[in-house]
């Protein structure tokens, strides 16, 4: 089968927590940043515990007591120029690399991310995998399903034949409001149990999975 034929999928992938793990990276650079910002330690469980669950600019608000604009902006300035060196932190998980190369042959591929796109194209740049994905999007948006509409519209691939792949309630929830398919992976997800009540249509618990899933639907 050939790209562009009846029978090709969309399938749309979260980055964090999906493709990579991100937690340590994550967690460190906000450690870092909190200790010039914020009035008190803030442990490294706390901050994991809502690393994909919650929204970055959300947990500068409530670690750092304010909602001061230029606070905040700063805080995140800071954040965003420690990535670099803390870039090495963050790693694919197994098998992604091979999984996106076979599913790229024969299907589509698209990303949406919760981050702008800018940091996102750094990402995919950093682990050499933008070619890899037809249309790769960062969003600050707080649902994403305009991004997921957005990438079915460029390519017109319609609702059942697409696929969003996510590791939190922003990704199911935005697959739900596309009224597309959607994949729990387990092996990223800070807490599943949350994200398991909104019913996605399947589960993996290895990303290698989704080719089994994406088979079904070429029958």
């Amino acid at each position: 089968m050939k790209k562009n034929s009846k029978n090709s999928l969309l399938i749309i992938f979260d980055f964090d927590g999906v493709l990579a793990d991100s937690k340590k990276a994550y967690t460190t650079q906000m450690q870092k940043t909190l200790e010039v910002f914020a009035n008190k330690k803030i442990s490294a469980e706390e901050i994991r515990s809502r690393v994909g669950n919650t929204d970055q600019r959300d947990d500068f608000i409530e670690f750092l007591g304010t909602s001061d604009p230029e606070i905040i902006e700063s805080a995140i300035d800071m954040y965003v120029k420690l990535t670099e060196k803390y870039a090495y932190m963050r790693t694919l998980y197994p098998g992604v690399r091979e999984v996106l190369e076979k599913l790229h042959k024969e299907h589509f591929t698209g990303m949406v991310s919760r981050k702008p796109q800018e940091r996102m194209d750094y990402w995919l740049n950093h682990f050499k995998i933008t070619h890899l994905f037809d249309i790769p999007i960062g969003t600050i948006e707080r649902t994403k399903t305009p991004a997921i509409l957005k990438i079915m519209k460029k390519l017109e691939i319609e609702k059942d034949k697409t696929i969003m792949v996510g590791d939190t309630e922003f990704d199911i929830q935005g697959a739900k409001g596309a009224e597309v398919h959607s994949i729990l992976a387990l092996y990223g997800a800070s807490e599943p149990e949350k994200v398991l009540k909104l019913n996605p249509d399947f589960t993996i618990s290895h990303i290698s999975e989704i080719l089994s899933i994406v088979n079904e639907f070429e029958r």
